[in-house]
């Protein structure tokens, strides 16, 4: 029997979640010997039930187990658990850690230096421009990039750590062969080449609703800090908040259109003491262990990018459409009707100032600014 054995066999009775879990772990000091323990020494545990206690005595599974880690290694992952040195430290302070971790990808030290970036999954053009503009400077500063693989903001924020060569764990709340939200495929195929998928839930577990306020934790724990970009009131993004004020961890928000509804949670954030961020700096300022690592102040841009200062704005050229152009995105005509210019030469200017980086197009003949 492997070491790692007494770890699932753990999580395979029922009744003994990750509270109980770590009552057990604390009270005989290993999984290992909880199975041996007596069922006097079991029973005695708060809130261990005698069929609880008579299932670890009784736990004879050992075969199935084997098994289970066997289809692990064939989806090209592993398993971690709190005694492997690969577990991350950051996790095995939080509240009631995981006790184990399936990953697919690679986990490094350098990841005890990350930040979480979370918000809504129906993002605006503006959180998505951001979320990926931060999460690139975060990740040109060497720090790692964690998020949850949800559509919109965390998608955002895997794609903009990638673009800038550097490392981002997804933190799933399914089995690692789950594919969730299914358009995000690609990103689930790119990210353990970049850094890591990580779950805690075993092969095959589909992505219910319960789960992902399980994964939240993670999410934060994983993280010196975390950075809200748009989201409401009550949200998951609020419960990974929480977490993290319970983690000790830093929170950060992005501020957002007023008349926008996901900009509600992020300024109610702001407003209860969250540090506002408007470039990376923010962040930087608030975590020292940031700032004082070593590595080069900005990444090198991948091939056929300009290099960047991180943040949101920067400077551009004279031209009477940019001032009517921002975050949100306008139709072809209400620009023209603006600019009081022929659609031609409105085209025109759109065309270059698109070559130049600055505009982007949007479907519909909808333009916005690309800062």
């Amino acid at each position: 029997m492997t070491d790692k054995l007494p770890w699932l066999g753990l999580r395979s009775i029922p009744g003994v979640g990750i509270v109980l879990g770590q009552r057990l772990l604390q009270r005989f000091g290993g999984p290992a010997a909880i199975f041996k323990a007596s069922l006097q020494d079991l029973a005695a545990v708060k809130d261990i039930t005698p069929a609880m206690a008579q299932a670890i005595v009784g736990f004879r599974d050992w075969d199935k187990l084997e098994e289970r880690l066997a289809q692990l290694t064939a989806q090209g992952a592993y398993m971690v658990t709190q005694d492997d040195p690969r577990f991350p430290a950051g996790l095995k302070q939080i509240p009631y850690p995981p006790p184990l971790l399936y990953i697919k990808g690679t986990l490094t030290p350098a990841d005890s230096l990350a930040v979480a970036i979370v918000g809504t999954r129906g993002a605006s053009y503006y959180g998505l421009k951001a979320g990926r503009r931060l999460a690139g400077a975060l990740a040109a500063r060497g720090v790692t990039v964690v998020s949850g693989l949800a559509r919109g903001i965390d998608t955002a924020a895997h794609q903009g750590a990638m673009e800038m060569s550097g490392r981002t764990l997804a933190v799933l709340g399914c089995g690692l062969d789950v594919v969730y939200p299914p358009e995000n495929r690609q990103l689930y195929q790119d990210i353990p080449e970049h850094g890591a998928l990580v779950s805690e839930f075993p092969l095959s577990t589909p992505p219910e609703a319960r789960n992902f306020p399980i994964r939240n934790r993670i999410i934060s724990g994983l993280a010196l800090g975390v950075v809200v970009i748009e989201a409401g009131v009550k949200s998951g993004t609020t419960i990974t908040v929480r977490y993290a004020l319970d983690q000790g961890r830093e929170v950060f928000a992005v501020p957002g259109p007023i008349d926008s509804p996901t900009s509600v949670g992020p300024h109610r954030l702001i407003q209860e003491g969250a540090k506002l961020v408007q470039d990376v700096e923010d962040i930087l300022a608030e975590l020292p262990a940031l700032r004082q690592a070593p590595g080069p102040l900005f990444a090198a841009a991948p091939a056929g990018r300009v290099a960047e200062t991180p943040g949101f704005i920067r400077p551009a050229p004279e031209d009477p459409l940019l001032p009517l152009l921002g975050s949100e995105p306008l139709q072809l005509e209400e620009i023209v009707q603006a600019a009081r210019l022929p659609v031609q030469d409105v085209l025109a200017r759109l065309t270059l100032l698109e070559l130049q980086g600055l505009v982007k197009e949007l479907p519909g003949k909808c333009y916005v600014l690309d800062t």
